[in-house]
Formats: structure tokens, C-alpha cells, sequence
């Protein structure tokens, strides 16, 4: 009997959920095609626990607010009752792909071969707090020691001006009303991707927690210095010191280890856009190391399902011709110019479909508890239990 081996790389919010959807709804009718052929899902990931990094900027100013247990979850056991002999856990990171080979080298040693592969290595920020690329237990210790800091801190310095960064300078506000803080929105105003209404509410609602904006202004370059303060240069040609800086600048795709004819010259993968497929036979890419995403979780879910029935319908087409329409192509549907965004737990700025929505709207499904309800729902397939 011949292997499929379907290798999915990452496993954070894209990565965990195909891998419960080709288990429940693909696997299950592709083995019938083909008896003569056994599939399998591995996932590659560094970290043995789920991150709900949703709620990292109230996680990183309080451990009590909401606790570690709720946002740290384990992998393994929500795959325990799946065969065995379908599914495994790699613990690790892709460092090489040889698309000649097929093989995928992995940081523990490994060389796994692939039939097919979904890239959902997803994306990092230059601060490590905010994505999971590592393993949990060096995550926890920076969030740990990012804490101690606030709490010892008189100077605070926020650099991004976008959802993370307008939501970490809310949660800094209300929970350190003395400290001097200031957030570098980088551009013209904060929360670019909102409609300008929304940016001039989310400055007046920091002002009242006592958060400086300053527009127009980025930062060049940041230097730790021995007494724990950090030196931060400007594009402006001046220099601020001050007791913490937090970088909240834009992520960057993890796709180093790829060939460069997969990439575009932002260095995502490039997908289109509704099936999530590449022009690569077999090889697939979803969330924020995707040509076709936003970058959003919203945009990780929605693709779970397309996703998943463009590998059903082509492995059943490799069964035999006419089987592919045991699966319906389901497509990606951007929710465009939505976004909610917290300015700490009393409410927020947000808009729905290009709708600006009123602050009581976003306190009521965000800013209260950051989602954390539906971290359990994310690590064991909640949302993918329909086909």
C-alpha cells in the first residue's frame, strides 16, 4: 500500500484547523476512492501549545486579567482521537524545502517527504510576543519579562500605529495610568486600514487614557542598554530613551526556507485567491503567509474550508477522472474593511464591511474578554466540524 503523506507546516490557527478538516471531511472519503492508498496529515510546528495571541496586548499587561491557562492550550490531545496511523505531530521548523525531492528539512533533524503540502508558517513581528515561532515556554519568559518591565517602567514607547499597537497602548493606559506613554502611529494617522472617523476617535479615546499620539514619525532603529532602558532613533533624526520600548510594527511572512520563484516580491506565497491553491501541483498556502490574506484570523478561517476542498477535489481526481465532484469548491470571500480594535476594556473603535460601528459594539465582542471564549474552539476544530 502507497502513502499520501500530506505535510502541513505551522500549526497555529491555520495549520491545527485543515488538519482537523482533512481528518473529519476529506480523508474519510478520498480512502474509499482508493483503498490501495493510505493518507496521512503531519503537522511541523515549534510549540507543543496553542496561542490565542488575539489577547496577547492585555496578556502582556497583567497576568490576571486574563491567565496564562486560557491562552496557552495544548495540541496533542485534540488530535488523540484520530487513527494513530493518520496523523502525527512533528515537533520543529521547516529550514529547507527541495521541491525536486519533495522533502521538507525540519530544526530537529528530520527530512520529511511530502505528496502534499500546505504552507501555514504564518508570520513575525520584530518583537517575539505577538506570534508563536518558537516554542511557548520562550514566548511565556518574553511575555513574563515584558510585564516586569511595564511594572517597573516610567516611559513607555508604543512604535506601530495599527490594531496591535492601538490596542497594547489602551491596555498600557488603563492598567499604567502614570506612566509617560506615547504611541508612533509610523503614518499620517493610527489605524490606516479604518476610515478616518475611527482613526481620530481611537487617538481622542488614548488621550483620555493619557497615550500620546505622534503621527508621521518611525522608527529607524532601537538599542537595548545595560540598565535595561532601550535607546530608540527616529526617522526624524532625533533619539528617545526610554524604560520600554514596544515594538508593534507590521509582520513579515515566514517563507524564508522557500524557493523564491514561489514567492512575490513581498515574499508570500503566491495563491489564488479564492481556492488557496499555488500554481504548483500539490502544494498549497494559507494565512498570513498567503498572497491572497489580509493577515487577519478572520482571513485564516475563512480559508479552512476552501482549502480543504481544493485537496479533496484533487486527490480524488487523482483517484480517477470524474471523482473530483465528490467534493463542491468552496471559496475564500474576504470580509474587506472590517476591523475591531480595543482601546482597552471599556471599548473601542471598529467598522464592519466599511461600517463604523459604535464603541459599545466592539466592548461587547472584544474588548471585554479578547475573544478567549473561542481559543478552545480554535486548537480542537470547532469551527471546521461541517464540511
Amino acid at each position: 500500500m502507497s502513502t499520501h503523506e500530506i505535510l502541513i507546516l505551522g500549526g497555529h490557527h491555520s495549520g491545527i484547523n485543515v488538519a482537523h478538516y482533512l481528518l473529519r471531511h476529506v480523508i474519510p472519503k478520498v480512502s474509499k476512492l482508493s483503498p490501495s492508498t493510505s493518507y496521512h496529515v503531519t503537522i511541523v510546528t515549534p510549540n507543543t501549545e496553542f496561542y490565542w495571541n488575539i489577547a496577547a496586548p492585555r496578556l502582556l499587561v497583567s497576568e490576571s486579567l486574563i491567565p496564562e491557562e486560557k491562552v496557552f492550550l495544548p495540541i496533542a490531545k485534540e488530535f488523540a482521537s484520530y487513527d494513530s496511523a493518520q496523523f502525527t505531530l512533528v515537533t520543529g521548523k521547516a529550514t529547507a524545502l527541495d521541491p525536486e525531492k519533495k522533502t521538507v528539512t525540519i530544526s530537529n533533524g528530520e527530512k520529511i517527504t511530502y505528496s502534499s503540502l500546505v504552507i501555514a508558517t504564518g508570520s513575525y513581528f520584530t518583537s517575539p510576543v505577538w506570534q508563536l515561532n518558537q516554542s511557548e515556554v520562550k514566548l511565556k519568559s518574553e511575555i513574563s519579562a515584558m510585564r516586569k518591565a511595564l511594572q517597573n517602567a516610567k516611559t513607555v514607547l508604543i512604535a506601530g500605529g495599527g490594531a496591535i499597537g492601538v490596542e497594547t497602548a489602551g491596555e498600557v493606559g488603563t492598567q499604567f495610568p502614570k506612566h509617560d506613554t506615547t504611541i508612533l502611529s509610523g503614518g499620517a494617522r493610527l489605524l490606516p486600514k479604518l476610515v478616518p472617523a475611527n482613526s481620530a476617535a481611537a487617538e481622542s479615546r488614548l488621550k483620555a487614557l493619557g497615550v500620546k499620539t505622534v503621527n508621521g514619525v518611525k522608527v529607524s532603529s532601537s538599542t537595548k542598554n545595560a540598565d535595561g532602558t532601550t535607546t530608540v532613533t527616529l526617522d526624524d533624526g532625533s533619539s528617545k530613551t526610554v524604560d520600554v520600548f514596544i515594538d508593534a510594527t507590521g509582520p513579515k511572512p515566514n517563507s524564508s526556507f522557500l524557493p523564491q520563484s514561489w514567492l512575490n516580491s513581498t515574499g508570500h506565497v503566491v495563491t489564488d485567491d479564492k481556492t488557496c491553491r499555488t500554481d504548483k501541483p500539490g502544494i498549497y498556502a494559507i494565512g498570513d503567509v498567503a498572497s491572497y490574506s489580509s493577515g487577519s484570523v478572520i482571513d485564516a478561517n475563512n480559508s479552512v474550508a476552501p482549502l480543504g476542498t481544493s485537496i479533496g477535489i484533487d486527490l480524488a481526481k487523482a483517484a480517477g477522472p470524474g471523482n473530483e465532484k465528490l467534493f463542491t469548491q468552496k471559496e475564500f470571500k474576504p470580509i474587506k474593511d472590517t476591523q475591531f480594535v480595543p482601546t482597552g476594556p471599556s471599548g473601542g473603535v471598529g467598522q464592519l464591511m466599511g461600517w463604523k460601528l459604535p464603541s459599545l459594539t466592539v466592548w461587547l465582542a472584544k474588548s471585554r474578554t479578547y475573544f478567549v471564549w473561542m481559543a478552545q474552539g480554535a486548537v480542537e476544530g470547532g469551527g471546521v466540524k461541517k464540511p
